[in-house]
């Protein structure tokens, strides 16, 4: 998702979605946020919650800055929000647990206040100094022959675990920064079931136009086809 925190002026969804070149979309349906999330049809959904324009875009901006090496450069999208919004901080944020991955992503007039990004399967990438919502996960965290392990609580006991298991820990956290709420706590449910979102899709194809039907030349020049013609 992305959040525009406090934005200065409120667009039409649709004038927003041209600035960041959803020319094509159309309106579908009024949704809720629980069903924007990861919904795998390639749509944008916009909601407000809590001061916050609330965009679920399903991995359609967003890829960018999960795929750059460059922490500190903002993804086109951001620069057109930040320029868009100016004074509003613009918080990219994301995960997936098939891969362990989060990330997160904070902006504010031009310039990356915050990046980090993480898989299981490689190397912590960020930029910037940690946020307040990161802290408290940092304070228990310990480095042991150059990896960083961290407190989680399972049951009755502590356990060590690696920064890329507490992706919920971190990526809701830091979400909760502008939300007020944080996702799957169980202070969520009026985020993610009662506040409303609309939800636009790729506009269907056209259908094609008929064309007019053909004649065979030799029917024109029969004697049957003229005779027919005259009556």
């Amino acid at each position: 998702m992305i959040i525009i925190h406090r934005p200065s002026m409120l667009l039409p969804e649709e004038v927003l979605l041209e600035h960041l070149d959803f020319n094509d979309l159309v309106f579908r349906e009024n949704t809720i946020m629980d069903s924007c999330i990861y919904p795998g049809d390639k749509s944008v959904s916009i909601g407000y919650y809590n001061n916050n324009i609330v965009i679920c875009e399903d991995y359609l901006l967003t890829t960018s800055l999960e795929t750059t090496d460059d922490p500190v450069t903002l993804a086109g999208y951001e620069k057109i929000l930040t320029d868009l919004f100016p004074g509003s901080e613009i918080l990219t944020v994301a995960c997936h647990s098939s891969v362990n991955y989060h990330l997160y992503s904070l902006v504010r007039d031009g310039k990356k206040l915050r990046f980090k990004r993480v898989v299981a399967t490689g190397p912590v990438l960020e930029h910037g100094t940690r946020l307040k919502e990161e802290e408290p996960l940092y304070a228990t965290s310990r480095v042991i022959e150059g990896k960083r392990y961290f407190e989680s609580r399972r049951q009755d006991h502590l356990i060590a675990v690696t920064e890329d298991q507490l992706m919920e820990d971190f990526a809701f956290g830091v979400a909760k920064r502008h939300l007020g709420v944080k996702i799957s706590s169980g202070e969520e449910n009026a985020l993610m079931f009662e506040t409303p979102f609309k939800k636009f899709i790729q506009a269907p194809p056209l259908p094609p136009a008929k064309k007019a039907a053909v004649r065979p030349w030799w029917k024109f020049w029969s004697p049957a086809y003229q005779l027919a013609e005259r009556y």
